[in-house]
């Protein structure tokens, strides 16, 4: 148990006043900094006046007035060591009075001594005296790497309390870091400022502590995250706030268990208390943050909803995602009587409400005949805390509170993608809705994912080309069914053999045993080189294209998606040489569906029913020979499925961009990019291929829902919205059978 707080005004009992000297009296607060110090019999109403009897002016100057218990001033003048012997004239007390001083800077001035300094102050006085050197004069002076003035500032506070209360460590958030508890006594102020001090050095705590209601005697728990106090035991903490001052003894016990354990310790849990826990812990060290992931993930809160009956509100949060966009919430409310005021997100004792980007939308509770409409809603609130289980307050008019705490979220950043993508249906989503709120919690927990990929890892199997003229880049994605047929048709090819390298991305590296040993086997039928390129985890197209293309030594890399497999021999050189011709930047082939009707002639862009620009492929399900599509010519962008380019000109634009979520419209985005470089963007018919389109896609949830190609389109009408308006406006028609 903590010893209970005493007031912080039971001072050291420092003896009688000592005889008050005939006149100031100069003390060294370090090497360069001096004091002067002056004691008045009477009561001084201004801190009075220091200046040279000759020469400049001091500066920097500190003065103090503090009131003696006996009805006296003590006037306390802080300044520079002077470099020569100075006369100074102190202005105090009754007009006219005046006292002559001499500094000589080479003489031996004793150290300012703590009791010396206190003694016979009044409580208030004590305070300022403490404060002052603490704060400000630390600053003006630059004293804080003095060892002597800490030495003094330790005593300082070590006389202010008889008896400091002890306060300890109680949880470890990493190897220099502990959460600390405390006690404030009955009617002190909120502290503003903290200190620890101990007697080589004082700095000031940064972050505020968590303090807790009042208990019978008036007194609180505070808890506050320390670094450092374990190698000073004589460590105390002071705690200032209005005119009141308390110090505290730091006890720092060996062994401190980890907060999970602490935390599952507490015979009461307090969810205030887990938030500021985990909240000091996230904005710490390494160690510190996943301490703090660890406490959520081992001592979860038990979720909470609120059911009501036929006639009063029920509730759930069964989303809250923190991105460093904002907390990404979602659930659902049933009020038949319209008895809710709001939501809001509890963060300690702060609420925000979410209605400023909260989005509303109709939706279902239960299957069949238990099913009940009720109201689904999104929103991005602003929040401090990463907290995988935030609180929220469902406000009713009558001034009722219900608190809503959602089941624990998840970590790992692909399914918190997931979850981002299910949180509005997409036939909600609008502008708004993607402006205001999913979009940019779905590009802050992209930028995060990529953020955290580690270096893929490169197998190669067989003799690698030195020297290859095209690279051909495959990203595989669960989906594996054609590598076999893809595989043999690149075999079959005496042009890819000569003068093609083959590169395999695998963005599923669950799989990545499975497809190595089904790489070489095919290596060991076709005695045909391959090069594994296994993502550290999944990351969507752009990303793993781009490590593949990374990977590339061809002047030329093929983009080719894995369910793309040549008609016949001899695709690459029509393409090649097309690309080769002054002022292409990228080249793509005629694809046809597995029935022989077209796929993909180029592409173009038409406003959807959202008015977003949508990519459209010119002459899809016409047949194979259709005269237009036989053409050679420009067209707006030509699919990711199959598309050539140099290296030089991919490395120049930067590759596939790679804050498109899954996959979709990287292909747009990277020939957009190469028309803006003034390049021209083909289609070359004499090369065929079949594309049995988006099988990979299939196998992805989070696509199939929808949002995800929604947010794409989004984001590239976003980005290129006045170009491909005016690309298409200067176009020829378009159509399937244009």
């Amino acid at each position: 148990m903590l010893e209970p707080a005493r007031d912080v005004f039971t001072p050291v009992v420092l003896g009688p006043l000592p005889a008050v000297p005939d006149g100031p009296q100069v003390f060294a607060l370090s090497s360069s900094v001096l004091l002067l110090v002056w004691d008045a019999n009477s009561r001084v109403w201004s801190s009075g006046r220091l200046e040279p009897a000759s020469g400049p002016a001091l500066a920097p100057l500190g003065a103090l007035r503090l009131q003696r218990e006996d009805g006296g001033t003590r006037l306390l003048f802080a300044f520079r060591r002077p470099e020569v012997p100075v006369s100074l004239a102190l202005f105090a007390g009754v007009v006219g009075q005046s006292l002559d001083v001499e500094v000589d800077p080479k003489g031996e001035l004793p150290l300012a001594d703590a009791e010396r300094l206190l003694s016979g102050l009044v409580p208030a006085a004590r305070v300022s005296l403490v404060m002052t050197f603490l704060d400000t004069w630390a600053s003006i002076f630059r004293l804080r790497g003095s060892r002597a003035f800490a030495r003094l500032v330790y005593g300082l506070a070590k006389a202010s309390v008889a008896k400091p209360p002890v306060m300890r460590a109680v949880a470890r958030l990493d190897a220099q870091t502990a959460l600390v508890e405390g006690g404030l006594p009955a009617g002190m102020p909120l502290p503003g400022a903290l200190h620890s001090i101990s007697p080589d050095r004082f700095f000031r705590i940064s972050g505020a502590p968590r303090i807790g209601a009042a208990d019978a005697r008036g007194q609180r728990r505070f808890y506050l995250a320390l670094e450092g106090a374990e190698d000073d035991p004589e460590t105390l903490i002071l705690l200032a706030g209005g005119k009141g001052m308390t110090v505290r003894r730091l006890e720092w016990p060996a062994g401190l268990v980890s907060l999970a354990r602490w935390w599952r310790a507490q015979g009461k849990p307090d969810p205030v208390l887990r938030e500021y826990a985990v909240g000091v812990a996230a904005q710490g060290s390494p160690a510190a943050r996943a301490a703090a992931l660890e406490l959520q993930l081992q001592a979860p809160l038990q979720p909470r909803a609120l059911a009501g009956s036929a006639h009063l509100p029920s509730a759930e949060l069964d989303l809250a995602l923190a991105t460093s966009a904002g907390l990404l919430a979602g659930g659902w409310v049933r009020d038949p009587l319209s008895m809710v005021a709001g939501i809001d997100l509890m963060d300690g004792e702060t609420l925000t409400p979410l209605g400023e980007n909260r989005h509303d939308f109709a939706g279902v509770v239960g299957q069949g005949d238990e099913a009940v409409p009720v109201t689904g809603f999104a929103a991005l609130a602003s929040a401090a805390l990463p907290l995988l289980q935030p609180r929220f307050a469902l406000n009713l008019k009558s001034g009722e509170r219900h608190v809503l705490i959602p089941p624990p979220q998840p970590v790992d950043l692909a399914e918190k993608r997931s979850r981002a993508l299910k949180a509005i249906p997409p036939q909600f989503l609008n502008e708004q809705t993607l402006s205001r709120c999913l979009g940019p919690a779905l590009a802050a927990i992209q930028r995060d994912l990529l953020a955290s990929l580690a270096p893929p890892r490169v197998l190669t199997i067989g003799a690698r080309p030195a020297a290859p003229a095209v690279s051909i880049v495959v990203p595989l994605y669960r989906v594996l069914d054609f590598l076999r047929f893809q595989v043999g048709a690149f075999a079959a090819d005496a042009e890819v053999r000569a003068r093609a390298e083959i590169i395999y991305v695998l963005d599923s590296p669950e799989q990545a045993d499975g497809l190595e040993h089904l790489l070489r086997g095919l290596h060991l039928l076709y005695d045909l080189p391959l090069v594994l390129v296994v993502m550290a985890r999944n990351a969507g197209f752009a990303a793993a294209s781009n490590a593949g293309a990374r990977e590339a030594r061809g002047e030329v890399v093929a983009q080719v998606n894995s369910d793309v497999i040549p008609v016949a021999p001899g695709w690459l050189a029509p393409l090649c040489a097309a690309l080769a011709e002054d002022g292409v930047g990228a080249v793509g082939p005629k694809l046809l569906f597995d029935d022989g009707s077209l796929q993909h002639a180029g592409m173009y862009f038409a406003p959807g029913p959202r008015g977003q620009w949508l990519n459209h492929h010119f002459h899809k399900g016409m047949p194979r020979d259709y005269p237009p599509a036989a053409l050679a010519r420009s067209v707006p962008a030509v699919t990711g499925a199959c598309l050539l380019m140099r290296r030089a000109v991919f490395e120049a634009v930067g590759g596939f961009t790679e804050d498109y979520v899954i996959g979709d419209y990287e292909d747009s985005d990277l020939c957009l990019k190469v028309r803006a470089r003034d390049l021209d963007v083909r289609y070359v018919p004499q090369a065929e291929l079949y594309h049995l389109e988006r099988r990979s896609m299939q196998v992805s949830p989070d696509h199939g829902r929808g949002t995800a190609s929604a947010y794409n389109a989004w984001l590239h009408s976003q980005r290129w919205g006045d170009t491909m308006g005016a690309l298409m406006a200067a176009a020829p028609q378009t159509g399937s059978a244009a």
